[in-house]
């Protein structure tokens, strides 16, 4: 008997391999769509709040100001989005979806629901309901995790 938790616990091993599989998955198919995985998050980000600053978007999206306003001038430069000043504060600009950019976001969601569909083919709705909350399990016992370690 090993005291490797690897050993003891196979399940925990799985989670590698499950992210990556699906974040090549998910490449894979955005790249069909002219897309790497940065603009489609860029893109879904300000589905939800468009007209955010870039260095809103740099935080969202856990990349440097540089690095978002790379992203930013490509994604406006194919048309997909557009930079305005804030309206009430010249110094601050804004990045708002345009027409070809809200089409690219119903491609993105048709592709991750294409990638849903995939990933859990053959499960029950069963299963799917006891995955979810075993997920959301671990999920609250890493926040917890978190959140004791910084007090």
């Amino acid at each position: 008997m090993t005291n490797d938790p690897h050993e003891q616990n196979p399940a925990g091993k799985m989670f590698p391999y499950v992210s990556r599989a699906i974040k090549n998955s998910a490449d894979l198919m955005l790249e069909k769509s002219g897309l790497h995985h940065g603009q489609a998050r860029l893109l879904m980000i300000l589905s939800h709040a468009d007209g955010m600053s870039h260095s809103k978007i740099a935080r969202d999206l856990h990349i440097s100001p540089a690095a978002a306003t790379k992203v930013i001038k490509r994604m406006e430069q194919q048309g997909y989005v557009q930079r305005r000043s804030d309206p009430t504060d010249e110094r601050i600009s804004r990045v708002y979806l345009k027409e070809e950019g809200l089409i690219l976001v119903q491609k993105i969601h048709a592709t991750f629901d294409r990638l849903e569909s995939i990933m859990f083919r053959g499960f029950s709705d069963d299963e799917l309901v006891v995955l979810e909350t075993l997920l959301t399990r671990i999920y609250d016992n890493l926040q917890e995790n978190i959140l004791n370690d910084n007090k």
